[in-house]
């Protein structure tokens, strides 16, 4: 039975990770939260559920509750954490990326032959160099700074894992823009990304067949849906532009927030 680990699972991305990984009595299925109330709320199913699920509540920078998570035999953990505001201050994958290293590493010295699991990592098709030129030059500048600080926090988590090249196997999932639909299909793709908006559930589908048919070491890969017509998230441009005003002015985005308009 294959084991994964998902770190972030009452966000909307882990939580259509594990819709699809429910789906298989096969699966068995380690949970990473930081509230297991928030997670049974959402998933009132688990409170009865006595098979392969085990739920790990805790700060993401707690090492030997990581190492826990992540062990014995975990075939892939899915990161997929991070905001989707541009609030400052960002460092969720960062924290998760030095806590998942630390407690691999723990793992390694307790049995030099222990399996490291593969790790998938959510990211943006804004961070990848080749897939970027996809975009108008202006709606990239739009992009990369209405989102900084996520972005921030990804490149140096990645810049990070990417100092453990040696032993770890690592790949970015970097898809364009996300949207609550149902799962259309997709093909993963090294160069290019969809169009507009990808699902939810089919950004979670590549995620899984990264981790069942492994390759794409130290890549970033892109769900492309197979159907055109995905839906269109409309709370992106005013989602964007709160964005620019928390990089621009983040003392305006602060007192916005303060007030609740933001």
């Amino acid at each position: 039975m294959p084991t994964y680990a998902i770190l972030g699972a009452t966000g909307k991305t882990g939580g259509a990770l594990l819709t699809l990984l429910l789906k298989s009595s096969d699966n068995k299925i380690n949970l990473y939260v930081r509230s297991k109330r928030k997670l049974l709320t959402q998933r009132p199913e688990l409170q009865t559920n006595k098979g392969p699920i085990r739920i790990f509540e805790g700060a993401v920078t707690d090492v030997p509750l990581m190492q826990s998570c992540l062990s014995p035999n975990v075939d892939a953990v899915f990161i997929t954490l991070g905001m989707n505001e541009n609030v400052p201050g960002q460092r969720v994958n960062q924290d998760a990326a030095h806590a998942v290293v630390a407690a691999l590493c723990q793992i390694r010295f307790a049995d030099l032959k222990a399996k490291i699991p593969k790790i998938i990592l959510l990211s943006s098709c804004s961070l990848n160099e080749h897939m970027s030129t996809q975009d108008p030059v202006i709606v990239h500048w739009i992009l990369t700074r209405a989102f900084s600080n996520p972005y921030g926090d990804l490149t140096l988590a990645q810049q990070y894992l990417e100092m453990h090249k040696s032993w770890l196997d690592v790949t970015y999932m970097q898809p364009a823009g996300l949207v609550e639909d149902v799962q259309k299909g997709h093909t993963l793709s090294l160069t290019h990304h969809a169009p507009s908006f990808v699902s939810y559930l089919d950004v979670a589908a590549g995620m899984i067949e990264v981790a069942q048919t492994g390759g794409y070491q130290w890549v970033g890969v892109s769900p492309v849906p197979k159907s055109k017509d995905v839906k269109v998230e409309w709370k992106a441009p005013p989602q964007m532009a709160r964005g620019l005003v928390w990089h621009f002015m983040p003392w305006v985005g602060f007192a916005m927030s303060y007030i609740g308009i933001f």
